[in-house]
Order: C-alpha cells, then structure tokens, then sequence
C-alpha cells in the first residue's frame, strides 16, 4: 500500500527547493502532498497576515521565489485546517516545514514539529553549551534565543535569508559566530540548502548543522 506524507508549508506550494531533499529521505514510492499556508491567498490576505507588535515573526516562500512575513498566531488556524485536510487524503505522517515553535495541533496521525525534533537532536548531539544559530530576519533573534534555551544551550543568533539569498551575507554571519567559543552552528530553518550549508562550513572548522537534513532522516524512520 502506498503511503502518504503531508508536507505543511507557511508560504505557497510547490517548494520546488524542498521537496527533492525531503523525497530523497523516503522510502521508494512515498507520495508527497504539499499544503500552503498562503495558497490562494491574494495579496491583500497576504498582507493582513503580517505581524504586529507582540507577534512572533515567520518568513516563508512565496511561488514567486520572493518571500512573506507573517505573524504565528494569525496562521495557526490555517495550519489546523490543513491538518484536517491531510486526514481526510489519507496521510500516514504530517511534516511542519518550520522550525518556529508551535502548539500542539489536534490529529490522529503523528505530526513532526521541527523545533522541538532539532532542539532535541542537536541536544542529543551536544548536550549544552554555546551555539551559534542561523535565522532568516534578525528580529527573530529574541525568539530563538528563547526556543534553544528552552534545550538547554545558549544561542547567539546572527541573519541570513535562504530566500533572499546572499552569499557573502552568510559568509559574514558565520564568521561572525565562529570568533565565539560556540560548539555548532545551527542553520535554523527549514529553508536553508545543502548548498548553503557547504559554503557555510567552508568558513567554520566547528560542525554546520542543517535543520532539513535532521528533520527529514528521522521523519523517514516513521514511513
């Protein structure tokens, strides 16, 4: 029987960037079904899902290739609608494709919430201490600080959008975090490349880690 992964994006489907990698971690013949926050969505939907004070900031993909900012709390009753609709297709595994925090979302099939799986990984890995963490805006800072210490590490954040994307830009965040005494550097999120993360680790001798490649290897184990 063939199995079905639901893939949850907070931006617009397809994720022509994503879904290759995520295809390469499944099993020969899993059929994928991508979902979108802003599917449908007009430009002035889009617009009234931009964050106010008090939010916490997402940024995601647009079909376009140029990306949206929206605030957390006003999608998260998108995310549980399309949660429903992944039930009702017959999904056997739903894959947040954020590593924001999230609640918890009702459903009756496992859903992998990135944050909580890397936070946890990357602890399995390092256990505590100094990391140094990727983000796409640098308002997402405080956030980020936050969710890592909530594992146990000390996170110093530094920016670079994998949707905006500027080489020399992720050349000087890195070097920026490898003057501290950090561990690793983690690219936290979900839009970060292999590619990305090579030109990454050729200015570190300390461990890149790549959000996507912890979340999509262990959600395999569950296919």
């Amino acid at each position: 029987m063939q199995k079905s992964v639901g893939v949850i994006t907070i931006g617009q489907t397809p994720r022509d960037d994503m879904i290759e990698d995520i295809r390469r971690h499944l099993p020969a013949g899993t059929r994928i079904v991508e979902k979108g926050v802003l599917d449908g969505k007009t430009v002035e939907e889009i617009r009234e899902l931009q964050p106010e004070k008090g939010h916490t900031v997402l940024i995601s993909r647009l079909r376009s290739g140029n990306s949206a900012i929206m605030a957390k709390e006003k999608v998260l009753p998108i995310i549980q609608e399309l949660i429903d609709e992944l039930h009702g297709e017959g999904a056997s595994l739903i894959i947040l494709a954020c590593t924001g925090r999230f609640p918890l979302f009702k459903s009756n099939i496992p859903i992998i919430y990135p944050d909580f799986l890397l936070n946890y990984a990357v602890k399995g890995l390092l256990r505590e201490g100094l990391l140094g963490v990727i983000v796409p805006l640098t308002e997402q800072g405080g956030e980020i600080t936050d969710k890592w210490r909530e594992a146990g590490f000390q996170a110093r954040p530094a920016a670079c959008s994998p949707y905006s994307f500027s080489e020399q830009i992720m050349i000087d965040a890195v070097k920026q975090l490898d003057e501290l005494p950090t561990m690793a550097i983690v690219l936290d999120c979900m839009g970060y490349t292999q590619e990305m993360k090579t030109i990454a680790q050729a200015h570190t001798s300390k461990p890149v880690i790549l959000s996507r490649s912890v979340i999509y290897s262990l959600a395999a184990e569950l296919m």
